[in-house]
C-alpha cells in the first residue's frame, strides 16, 4: 500500500511539473533565427511567443490602469520588453533586450516615466494558464498571476518607484478574431502577434513615485504583442485602445499595414461574457476626429476617435472617444492618450432616437510610421 501511495505521489508530481514551464531569457541579443508562434495552442497566453530574441524580434507584456474618475487624468502603464531598438524603434538604445518601463500620468496630467534594464528575465507559466509570473531580474519589476488576479510589484529604488498594482479580471480573454481556443490565428496584422489576456479589470494602484504617493482605482488591462520581424516592416499605423462604458468592456484595434491593407479586431464584453469578438472587416470601424485618415507622421494627432462596432442581431455600438490628456511627450511616430467615451447602442430600426447612452473612461494610443 505504501508503495502504491508513493508511486501515485510521484505521478502527481510529474503531472504538476508538466503543467509548469519556466522560460529563461538572456539580456544579450541572440545571433540565431527567431521563431514566432502565430497560431494558438494549449500554451498559456503569458508564455513567450517568439524565441530566441535576435536583433529583429520583439515581444512585450503590457499592463495599464486608467482612473475610473472622469475628472482625473491618472493612469499608469508598465511594460516588460524583450526587444532591441532595431526591432522596436520606440525603445532607447541598449545592449540589453530586457527593459522594464513605467509611464505615469498624475491626476492633473503631469507625466513621469522610468526605465530599468534587466540582467536576465524569467517567465513562468503553470496550471494550464491559470498562473504565471515574470521577473526582470535586477530591475525591481515583476508580475504574478494567481487565477484571475495579476499583481505587478515594483521595488525599483534606483528609478524612484515602489509599490504595487492589483488587477482582478472582469472580462474574458480573447484573441484577434474571437475567444481563446486552439488553432486560431494570433496575428492582428502581418507578422504581428497579439493576445489580450485581460480586456478589463477592477484595479487598484498603490505606488510611490519619487517620494510622491500615487493611488487610484480604475479599469485595468493586459495584453502582449510579438513578432520575429522588426515592427516597422509591416506596420504603417495603428489605432488601439480599451475602456469601460457602463456595464460594457471595450477593446479596439485598427492596424494599417505597409501595403495599405486594413486589419481590425473588435471586442465587447458584458457581465464577464463576450458580446462580440471578431476580426471581420465589417466588425469595427475606427476613424480619427480632427485629423485625416490614413495617418502619416506629418498629420496632427486627433482630438478623438469615432468607433462603430457590430454587436450582432442588427445592433451596433457607436462610440465617441475624446482626448483629455497626453501620455507621451511629442513624437511624430507615437502618441498615447487618456480620455472619456460616450456611446449609444443602435437597434434594428437604426435611429439614434432609440439609443441607450453610456459613458466611461479610456486609455488608447496610435502609431504613425510612414510619410
Amino acid at each position: 500500500m505504501r508503495r502504491i501511495l508513493f508511486l501515485l505521489g510521484l505521478q502527481a508530481l510529474a503531472s504538476a511539473s508538466q503543467q509548469r514551464q519556466v522560460f529563461q531569457i538572456p539580456s544579450a541579443i541572440q545571433n540565431k533565427t527567431s521563431i514566432a508562434q502565430f497560431t494558438s495552442t494549449s500554451t498559456p497566453l503569458d508564455a513567450p511567443k517568439v524565441h530566441p530574441i535576435n536583433a529583429s524580434a520583439f515581444e512585450w507584456w503590457y499592463f495599464n490602469v486608467v482612473s475610473s474618475d472622469p475628472d482625473s487624468l491618472a493612469s499608469v502603464i508598465v511594460t516588460f520588453f524583450t526587444s532591441s531598438q532595431r526591432a522596436f524603434p520606440v525603445l532607447d538604445p541598449s545592449d540589453s533586450v530586457l527593459a522594464a518601463r513605467i509611464w505615469v500620468s498624475f491626476p492633473n496630467g503631469t507625466l513621469a516615466q522610468a526605465e530599468a534594464f534587466a540582467s536576465s528575465a524569467t517567465v513562468t507559466t503553470a496550471s494550464e494558464g491559470a498562473n504565471s509570473s515574470g521577473d526582470w531580474h535586477g530591475t525591481g519589476f515583476r508580475w504574478t498571476k494567481v487565477s484571475s488576479t495579476y499583481t505587478i510589484e515594483i521595488d525599483a529604488l534606483s528609478v524612484g518607484v515602489k509599490g504595487s498594482i492589483v488587477m482582478q479580471s472582469t472580462a474574458p480573454a480573447h484573441l484577434p478574431c474571437g475567444a481563446v481556443v486552439e488553432g486560431e490565428t494570433l496575428q492582428v496584422g502581418p507578422h504581428i502577434g497579439w493576445a489580450n489576456g485581460v480586456p478589463d479589470a477592477a484595479s487598484i494602484v498603490n505606488l510611490e513615485i519619487n517620494g510622491t504617493a500615487f493611488t487610484f482605482e480604475g479599469s485595468g488591462y493586459h495584453d502582449k504583442n510579438w513578432s520575429d520581424q522588426p515592427f516597422t516592416t509591416h506596420v504603417a499605423s495603428w489605432y488601439w485602445g480599451h475602456g469601460r462604458l457602463g456595464p460594457y468592456s471595450l477593446v479596439w484595434f485598427d492596424l494599417l499595414d505597409v501595403n495599405g491593407v486594413e486589419h481590425v479586431s473588435a471586442y465587447v464584453a458584458k457581465d464577464n461574457q463576450i458580446v462580440t469578438a471578431s476580426c471581420a472587416p465589417q466588425s469595427i470601424f475606427v476613424r480619427p476626429i480632427g485629423s485625416s485618415y490614413p495617418p502619416v507622421m506629418s498629420t496632427p494627432n486627433p482630438t478623438g476617435y469615432h468607433i462603430s462596432l457590430d454587436l450582432g442581431d442588427e445592433t451596433r455600438m457607436e462610440v465617441d472617444v475624446n482626448v483629455l490628456g497626453d501620455l507621451s511627450e511629442p513624437n511624430p511616430a507615437y502618441a498615447g492618450f487618456v480620455g472619456n467615451m460616450s456611446a449609444w447602442i443602435v437597434g434594428p430600426p437604426g435611429t439614434r432616437e432609440n439609443r441607450a447612452e453610456l459613458h466611461g473612461v479610456a486609455l488608447f494610443d496610435q502609431f504613425k510610421l510612414i510619410e
